[in-house]
């Protein structure tokens, strides 16, 4: 197993914040392996395509051993199908990586998935907002104020100094740096021989803009077939407490780029489109959201549809993980 991250320098957040399991959250059926030494909720999940019954919250919880997944479910459901719980063996992971906090951040690729699993800022945020001292209190409490008065009179907030410790982003512009990724991978696609194999993700970064709306670039670069192709797409967040989407440049909503990425014949929306000139569409679509204190990690999960001129392959779907971190 090939371990992620492992170089890259600690990370910037600290135990304290995370919302640890409440009393009696866990199930009461055994649900994680029996050699599982640590269970984490309150837990986001990237990549897994699990939701969870009809109507319940989109938390999950998360187990490990020894800082490798396990099992995932849904946080607040007595018994979940297997559909909505899957099991990992160890052996299944071809790549794990982690903050090395159990329930912060943690990301890996199995044959099939890319996943990426921890605690969002906002809950992390939530916490900390809860155990100010009371000294703070009075300042917390003007910041809540004057943030309800802007939504409700739809206006900017009107800031003050330290306002930065109630929020999830702490500047007004801020930069990320990879950290670490998954190897992606690619699947389907039509012509040419055979598969793609496994391309690196490298020089990722993401430049974002914390207000007054959520909104920045994802860039990166992708080795396909031996071809190292550079990538931007454009990724906007409803609020704080959202997920990252991608979507079209300057955008007033976000998440237009979910779509049926293998239906080679059918377009994707003009927003969600590679410009490159091919006779085969290439499109992008990305998921993401922000760990550890106060926004200092990202994590996304992003699908492309690409083509390979040099074996005459269209249409693939390029998968994978990118990890990073607050320059």
């Amino acid at each position: 197993m090939l371990l992620l991250g492992t170089c890259a320098g600690a990370v910037l957040a600290g135990p304290e914040s995370l919302s640890t399991c409440a009393k009696g959250r866990r199930p009461s059926i055994r649900w994680s392996p029996p050699d599982s030494d640590t269970i984490a909720c309150h837990q986001t999940v990237l990549g897994a395509w699990i939701s969870g019954a009809p109507g319940s919250h989109s938390e999950k919880m998360a187990a490990f051993r020894s800082k490798v997944l396990t099992a995932i479910r849904p946080g607040d459901l007595a018994d979940a199908a297997p559909i909505y719980a899957p099991l990992y063996q160890r052996g299944d992971w071809l790549e794990t990586g982690s903050t090395g906090i159990p329930g912060e951040l943690w990301w890996g690729r199995t044959e099939t998935r890319h996943l990426a699993v921890g605690q969002e800022s906002h809950l992390r945020l939530a916490k900390a907002n809860h155990l100010v001292s009371a000294s703070v209190r009075p300042a917390l409490q003007d910041f809540l104020m004057r943030r309800t008065m802007s939504l409700v009179q739809k206006e900017p907030m009107a800031n003050k100094p330290g306002d930065e410790r109630f929020s999830v982003f702490p500047r007004q512009r801020i930069d990320y740096q990879q950290h670490a990724a998954t190897m992606a991978s690619f699947d389907g696609g039509l012509g040419g021989d055979g598969n793609i194999v496994p391309g690196r993700v490298a020089n990722a970064r993401l430049e974002l803009q914390t207000t007054p709306v959520i909104k920045g670039m994802l860039r990166f670069d992708l080795a396909i077939d031996g071809e190292v192709r550079a990538f931007a797409i454009p990724v906007r967040a409803a609020s704080e407490a959202d997920h990252l989407r991608a979507t079209l440049s300057g955008a007033d909503n976000a998440g237009e780029c979910s779509y049926d990425m293998a239906a080679t014949n059918m377009p994707p929306p003009s927003s969600c489109i590679v410009p490159n000139g091919a006779a085969f569409t290439e499109a992008y679509d990305a998921t993401g959201a922000f760990f550890g204190d106060h926004g200092s990690l990202a994590a996304v999960h992003f699908r492309l549809r690409v083509n390979s001129p040099p074996r005459n392959r269209h249409g693939a779907i390029a998968t994978g993980v990118i990890v990073l971190k607050v320059r």
